[in-house]
């Protein structure tokens, strides 16, 4: 599947930046790109940057991944200071 998503990403010539991010839903047939745009207010918070205040505040058998199988993934938001973050991973 990445090597079809990475051939997808190229023909649209998808180029990442800092001022946003994107998510990749890939079906069996389809490729779709959804990008949200990062604010003072909105931001995405990797499974790698979650600290344990962060861990704590997620629901109950969610657990935060960079790439989740689409039967099983799922997003959640949490407030941390002024920010709202929104974490992706799957339901366990």
């Amino acid at each position: 599947m990445a090597h079809k998503v990475n051939a997808h990403l190229d023909t649209t010539e998808y180029a990442a930046g800092e001022s946003y991010w994107s998510i990749v839903l890939a079906g069996s047939e389809t490729i779709e790109l959804v990008t949200f745009w990062r604010s003072s207010q909105l931001d995405i918070l990797a499974k790698h940057e979650i600290s344990t205040l962060a861990a704590a505040m997620l629901p109950e058998h969610f657990t935060p991944r960079g790439c989740a199988d689409g039967a099983n993934a799922a997003m959640t938001k949490i407030e941390l200071g002024d920010r709202t973050y929104v974490v992706l991973g799957e339901i366990d």
